[in-house]
């Protein structure tokens, strides 16, 4: 745990895993040296410049299998599939656009005075707005450190405490920044794989008195005023039912 979820670069996840194979005498365990061999595409640190917008492998599965559910079971034959995946995509649309709706006649409230908290309440969806609020949440319990300046460019440590479950540990985080351009870089790689800012940048952010959030920072997937392409989608189904000869020849089991 302490290898794959604590270490901050791929270096320390490095230093960290030849630690534990050699304090427990792990060289010859194939399970291991199958996963270390296979580190870049599982352990976080290497996955950082990669957006996955939230999902982890196992998230995408329970994701997959939750739009399918009640739709289609392990006895459904082709054709029902076609149709029930219709169905399915057609109740996503249909979620979707009451989630939108509800973005734009619920308003969630603020709860700091920053303009960085305000610029994302006009602009995110609500459900997105929530977790963007968790961050600026977290930025009350973070201790910051200036590490070095060089004329525009300085670099941070931010203590954080962390809680999992029951357990809360201290971990440190560093944090770049271009205070020319306000482009900021944090070794936890939250904006890189979710698309989300982290406390530690709101952080920096706040101490270095930056009030104006750059438009990298906002994402047009998770804006409100932006229609999902997918929801454009036309069915192929309901197409079908407009044409006089959709529907005229029978499909058989072959």
């Amino acid at each position: 745990m302490k290898c794959v979820y604590d270490t901050q670069s791929i270096e320390d996840f490095e230093k960290c895993w030849a630690e534990f194979i050699n304090t427990f005498e792990l060289h010859e365990n194939a399970w291991l040296n199958s996963l270390y061999a296979e580190r870049d595409h599982w352990v976080p640190v290497f996955l950082k410049e990669t957006f996955w917008a939230g999902m982890s492998t196992t998230q995408r599965s329970e994701s997959m299998n939750a739009f399918f559910d009640g739709y289609v079971h392990s006895k459904t034959n082709l054709k029902e599939f076609v149709d029930q995946f219709d169905n399915a995509l057609k109740k996503k649309i249909e979620n979707e656009n009451q989630a939108e709706l509800q973005s734009f006649s619920v308003t969630i409230p603020c709860v700091s005075r920053s303009p960085i908290e305000k610029k994302f309440q006009e602009l995110y969806t609500n459900a997105k707005f929530k977790e963007v609020q968790q961050q600026v949440i977290g930025v009350l319990d973070l201790e910051t450190s200036l590490l070095t300046s060089d004329g525009v460019l300085k670099s941070y440590l931010v203590e954080d405490e962390v809680r999992i479950q029951e357990f809360t540990k201290s971990l440190t985080y560093s944090v770049e920044l271009n205070v020319d351009d306000c482009n900021a870089k944090c070794s936890c790689g939250l904006f890189q794989m979710r698309g989300i800012l982290c406390r530690h940048i709101l952080a920096i952010f706040k101490s270095n008195g930056i009030k104006s959030l750059p438009d990298r920072y906002i994402l047009d997937r998770w804006r409100k005023d932006i229609k999902k392409r997918y929801t454009l989608i036309r069915s192929s189904y309901d197409e079908g039912e407009l044409r006089p000869n959709g529907n005229r020849y029978p499909v058989t089991a072959r």
